[in-house]
């Protein structure tokens, strides 16, 4: 991939790449069911793919939500993972690259 493919992608949902970026998640938390559900799956992918390191101490609690830097194609598994525990997620903002 020539340099202008690569920065043509970057920050797309077709960015495979490493780069991190600060992730805002807003959702209906109770009883910390969305931050334990997005923890859990993070630290499974961090295991399964060296190149994410995860722990829990970099998701950061926020008034409505959590903050926490991922990987672009991670966003959308995220999401999926908190449906999977029946949680509202009212919008997903990406804060910029960190």
């Amino acid at each position: 991939m020539t340099d202008s493919a690569v920065a043509s992608v970057h920050g797309t949902p077709d960015d495979y790449g490493d780069t991190l970026y600060r992730v805002y998640f807003e959702v209906g938390e109770w009883e910390g069911i969305a931050r334990d559900a997005i923890t859990t799956f993070l630290v499974e992918r961090a295991s399964d793919h060296p190149a994410f390191d995860f722990d829990a101490s970099l998701l950061h609690a926020r008034p409505h939500g959590y903050e926490v830097d991922l990987p672009m194609q991670l966003i959308p598994e995220v999401v999926r993972a908190l449906a999977e525990q029946n949680l509202a997620v009212y919008q997903v903002v990406r804060l910029g690259g960190v």
